[in-house]
């Protein structure tokens, strides 16, 4: 069964699936979007590091000293 068909018989089944099935699944797909914007953000902040976007150890203590300022 290729992706589409799979699409396909979830969403024609969704509307009797149990209220476990669905919180399965809902939980799955939270999971799998949390891991994508982490990595995202790990990849992000990689790349910043390598081009030398980065703070030293006081000019981290100022920024967290002063929040909303």
């Amino acid at each position: 069964m290729d992706i589409v068909e799979k699409r396909d018989y979830i969403h024609r089944h969704l509307h009797i699936a149990n209220e476990s099935t669905l919180n399965e699944f809902y939980e799955t797909l939270r999971k799998e979007e949390l891991k994508t914007k982490l990595e995202s953000r790990a990849h992000k902040s990689e790349a910043d590091i390598q081009s030398g976007k980065v703070f030293s150890r006081d000019e981290v203590k100022k920024r967290t000293s002063n929040p909303g300022q």
